[in-house]
């Protein structure tokens, strides 16, 4: 991405765009610095952390971890309360050959990371609808076994249509997003004060602690950029304007689509 022809600006290219990067953790420093080196000025301001849950039920299936023929992994996050869990159970050689369901590339980097197998599907959708579509054109999934290590919450997109499709599924729940208060309280106050002009929402959660965050007239004025038509939709309902909607499932294809919106002319 050429940074002299993508830079982020702002009122008919007068002034950097100010982002408000809402990613949890570790996660959302790489995304601000690609906005940065493409001219835009960063807020970043963690809207939700990552609570571990009990991880007794977690410990259960990865001690039986050869009775699954799949491991579907729809996050970094889940990615990394598994490895914690396979690492402590000394189950390392049985998780090397499990067949591997992925979404996401940045799910598929932290696979490997781990040393695990290339996964047998990772859709270009970054979605649970996109591996359903994959997982349908197979024929080794009626009567296979599946763990499920999600987010309390979690869809049931994704359990169910394998189950329509013949497959047993063990949804495990392993973590959860929570607000982040000074999170909220730090963006409530850019907003009154004017200092934003977009923010960027990774996950339905996101969308939802940002409207806890902000008065009604703050929210219905304040646009979003979101990854994935689950989020867009989720910033729709909660009265977000949503300026841009990455279906890459990068984090580079959704600066790709920030800059396309913001592009100096």
């Amino acid at each position: 991405m050429s940074q002299n022809n993508s830079k982020l600006t702002y009122q008919s290219g007068h002034s950097p765009l100010r982002i408000a990067v809402t990613r949890a953790g570790e996660r959302g420093g790489p995304l601000a610095e690609a906005l940065r080196r493409v001219g835009a000025t960063v807020h970043e301001i963690p809207l939700t952390r990552i609570e571990t849950l009990d991880l007794a039920p977690l410990h259960v299936a990865v001690g039986r971890l050869a009775d699954y023929d799949w491991i579907l992994l729809t996050s970094v996050n889940a990615v990394e309360h598994l490895a914690r869990v396979v690492k402590e159970r000394g189950a390392e050689a049985a998780m090397a050959t499990r067949r591997l369901a992925v979404v996401g590339t940045a799910t598929a980097q932290a696979c490997e990371s781990h040393e695990w197998r290339t996964p047998t599907v990772q859709p270009e959708k970054m979605q649970a609808e996109g591996m359903l579509d994959l997982m349908a054109e197979r024929s080794d999934i009626d009567r296979s076994r599946m763990l499920y290590p999600s987010a309390a919450g979690a869809r049931d997109v994704l359990p169910e249509g394998l189950r329509a499709l013949g497959a047993t599924v063990d949804v495990v729940p392993c973590y959860q997003s929570a607000p982040d208060p000074d999170g909220q309280a730090r963006i409530r106050a850019l907003a009154a004060a004017g200092e934003i002009d977009l923010v960027t929402v990774a996950a339905p959660s996101a969308v939802d602690s940002l409207l806890d965050a902000l008065p009604p007239e703050h929210a219905s004025r304040l646009p979003v950029a979101a990854i994935g038509p689950v989020t867009a939709r989720a910033a729709r309902v909660a009265g977000f304007p949503v300026k841009v909607e990455s279906t890459a499932a990068t984090m580079e294809g959704w600066v790709k689509a920030i800059v396309g919106a913001y592009r100096a002319g």
